[in-house]
C-alpha cells in the first residue's frame, strides 16, 4: 500500500522525452489518464494507459516509475526493477525513483550497496556520464597548462586528480551505455548455445540483472559472472 501511494506523488507534470510531435500530446494524454485512473483505484487501466504512452514511442522516467511503483505494490518484482531501473537512468537524482528501486533490489535479493558505491551512485547522478567527462577533461588540461607554465609540482597534483576522473569518467560512461536486461521468468535457464538440447550454464532469478547481447532468432546472449551462455529472449529484457 506504501508503494502504491507513491504512485500519486510523481512528476505529474512529466513532459515527453522522445517522442514524435504528432504523438507527443497523446502520449500526454494517456499519462494523465493513467494517474487520473491510478487515482481512482483502477490499476489496470492505469496500466494500461501508461503502457500505450510508452507503445507509441514516448521516453519518460515518470511513466516508468509509474510502471515500476504499481508492478511492485503487485508484487511482481522483476517488472517492477525493469521499470523502476529504466526511470533510474533517466532520472538518477529523483529520491522517489532511488528509494523504489532500493526496495525492487533488495526484493529481488539483491544485496545493498556498500557505502562507496552509494558515494559513487551519487556523484554520477549530478554528474551524468558527459559531466564526469567534461571535468576529467578539465581537469587535464589545467594540469597540462600547469605544466606548460613550469608549474610542475601543483601540475603534478593536479595531473594525479586528473588521472583519477579519467578512471571514474570511463567507468561512468561504460556504467550508462553498458547493455544490462532484467530477468522476468524465475529458473531462467543459461545454456552454452541458443537451442533447448544444449548443456546448461546456470539459472537466474526473476528479478535479478545480467549483461545481454543483441536478440537472435529468439534467443538473446547473457553474460553471468565469468561464465557466457543464452536465454530465451523473452526471459530477459534490455533496460
Amino acid at each position: 500500500m506504501t508503494a502504491l501511494v507513491l504512485v500519486l506523488a510523481l512528476l505529474q507534470a512529466a513532459p515527453a522525452e522522445s517522442a514524435s510531435v504528432d504523438a507527443q500530446a497523446e502520449a500526454d494524454r494517456l499519462f494523465r489518464l493513467g494517474n487520473q485512473l491510478v487515482a481512482e483505484g483502477d490499476t489496470a487501466g492505469a496500466v494500461a494507459a501508461w503502457e500505450g504512452a510508452t507503445q507509441i514511442g514516448w521516453t519518460s522516467a515518470a511513466v516508468e516509475h509509474n510502471l515500476g511503483t504499481v508492478a511492485l505494490a503487485r508484487g511482481d518484482v522483476a517488472r517492477a526493477r525493469l521499470h523502476l531501473e529504466r526511470a533510474a537512468r533517466l532520472a538518477p537524482r529523483d529520491a522517489a525513483v532511488a528509494r523504489n528501486l532500493s526496495l525492487a533490489r533488495e526484493r529481488a535479493g539483491e544485496p545493498p550497496p556498500s557505502q562507496t558505491r552509494r558515494l559513487w551512485a551519487h556523484v554520477l547522478g549530478v554528474l551524468r556520464p558527459l559531466g564526469a567527462v567534461a571535468l576529467a577533461l578539465a581537469l587535464a588540461f589545467g594540469a597540462l597548462g600547469l605544466f606548460v607554465a613550469d608549474r610542475r609540482r601543483w601540475a603534478a597534483g593536479l595531473g594525479a586528480l586528473a588521472a583519477v576522473a579519467v578512471a571514474g569518467a570511463a567507468f561512468a560512461v561504460w556504467e550508462a551505455t553498458r547493455p544490462v536486461g532484467v530477468v522476468l521468468v524465475d529458473d531462467a535457464a543459461v545454456l552454452e548455445a541458443p537451442s533447448p538440447a544444449a548443456p546448461g550454464v546456470a539459472r537466474l532469478r526473476a528479478g535479478e540483472t545480467v549483461e545481454v547481447g543483441t536478440e537472435a532468432a529468439g534467443w538473446r546472449p547473457v553474460t553471468v559472472g565469468r561464465a557466457d551462455g543464452w536465454v530465451r529472449a523473452d526471459a530477459v529484457v534490455p533496460i
